[in-house]
């Protein structure tokens, strides 16, 4: 997450996933996300967060190559809080 990685101060999360469109619109939702769109391995949009961490991983899969899933290990506690707002 973002905070483990230091560039946020809160657990910040990007889920990768793959997908075929089959038709209708892509449209973010304003609250979730600033834009959405598809991307080709070598065409990733700027700034992205970590694409060192997560890309190439992520690009084998949609290859079909053999890859192990990736998560980040669940927080012990599981979340720190801000102490101005438990």
């Amino acid at each position: 997450d973002g905070q483990r990685r230091g560039f946020t101060r809160i657990p910040l999360v990007s889920l990768v996933f793959h997908c075929r469109a089959v038709g209708g619109e892509l449209r973010p939702h304003p609250l979730e996300c600033d834009d959405a769109g598809f991307f080709a391995e070598d065409e990733l949009p700027e700034p992205i967060a970590n694409p060192d961490v997560w890309a190439e991983h992520a690009f084998r899969a949609i290859r079909g190559e053999d890859v192990e899933v990736r998560f980040d290990a669940p927080r012990s506690p599981p979340w720190r809080g801000d102490p101005d707002h438990p």
